[in-house]
C-alpha cells in the first residue's frame, strides 16, 4: 500500500514540476531515456496545438533547443496531448521549457526566449528565400546538381560558425534541401506536407516533357514548387498574431 502511494505521489510530483512559464504547458521532471539521453514530457493544456516550444537551463547556460514543427516537420501536439523533449542532464543544469507558439498564433513564456523562437524562423525564411534562387540556376543556367550541394554544405559550415538562433534556422533548412538533392530516392516532406496541406505536383516526367528540361532540372523544379509552399507557410507566422 505505501508503495503504491509512493509511486504515486512521485508521478504527481514529476507532472506538476517545472518552471511554470509557459501556463498551458505542463512539463513533468527529467525523466533519464537511456545512458546519455534525458526527458521531459511536457503535455498541452492549450485549446490550441502546440507547435513550436524552446528548452534550456535556468539560468540560460548553454545550448537551448528549438522545436519547430513548421521547421523541423512532424506533427503538432494537439489539445490534451503529450510529446518527449529533449532536455539536458539534470546535474549539468535544471532545464526548462521557457516559450512556446501556438497554432492560434499566440505565444507564452519569457520573451527572450519567445523572440529566439521567432528569430529561428527568420533564419529558416532567409534561407528558403536564399535556396529558391540557388536551385533556379539548375534549369535556367544547367548548372549541375553536385554544384548547388557544394555549394550548400559550404554554407552551412560557415553558418555554423555564427552560432544565433538566425543561424540555427537557416541551417535547419539547408540540411533538409541538401538532404533532398543529394538522395532523391529518399522522400522528403517538407513542413506543409506534414501539416496536411498536401500540394498537387505534376510527375517528374510531365514537366521534362512540357518544359523541355532534363530530368534532374525538372526534379528541381518540382523542390522548388514545395520550397516556395514551405515559404509561404513560414511568411504568415515570423511574429506573433494579434
Amino acid at each position: 500500500m505505501r508503495s503504491a502511494l509512493f509511486a504515486v505521489v512521485t508521478a504527481f510530483l514529476l507532472l506538476c514540476s517545472g518552471f511554470a512559464q509557459v501556463p498551458s504547458i505542463v512539463e513533468s521532471g527529467a525523466l533519464q531515456a537511456d545512458t546519455h539521453s534525458w526527458r521531459k514530457v511536457l503535455r498541452n493544456q492549450s485549446p490550441s496545438s502546440l507547435v513550436a516550444y524552446t528548452v534550456g537551463c535556468s539560468p540560460k547556460n548553454g545550448l537551448t533547443i528549438i522545436s519547430d514543427a513548421l521547421i523541423d516537420g512532424g506533427s503538432l501536439v494537439e489539445p490534451g496531448k503529450s510529446i518527449e523533449a529533449q532536455v539536458n542532464e539534470p546535474s549539468r543544469c535544471e532545464a526548462g521549457l521557457h516559450a512556446a507558439i501556438f497554432s492560434d498564433g499566440h505565444t507564452e513564456g519569457e520573451p527572450e526566449f519567445v523572440n529566439e523562437l521567432f528569430a529561428y524562423r527568420r533564419g529558416a525564411y532567409q534561407a528558403l528565400g536564399d535556396s529558391i534562387k540557388l536551385l533556379g540556376s539548375v534549369y535556367t543556367q544547367h548548372v549541375p546538381i553536385a554544384d548547388i550541394v557544394s555549394k550548400l554544405e559550404a554554407e552551412q559550415k560557415s553558418t555554423l560558425q555564427k552560432m544565433t538562433q538566425e543561424s540555427g534556422g537557416y541551417n535547419a533548412v539547408l540540411f533538409q534541401i541538401s538532404g533532398a538533392l543529394s538522395e532523391p530516392n529518399v522522400v522528403w516532406r517538407s513542413p506543409p506536407e506534414y501539416q496536411g496541406q498536401k500540394q498537387q505536383l505534376p510527375s517528374i516526367e510531365a514537366v521534362m516533357t512540357t518544359k523541355g528540361v532534363s530530368r534532374d532540372e525538372a526534379r528541381v523544379m518540382i523542390l522548388n514548387t514545395r520550397l516556395r509552399a514551405w515559404q509561404s507557410l513560414l511568411a504568415n507566422n515570423l511574429q506573433p498574431h494579434q
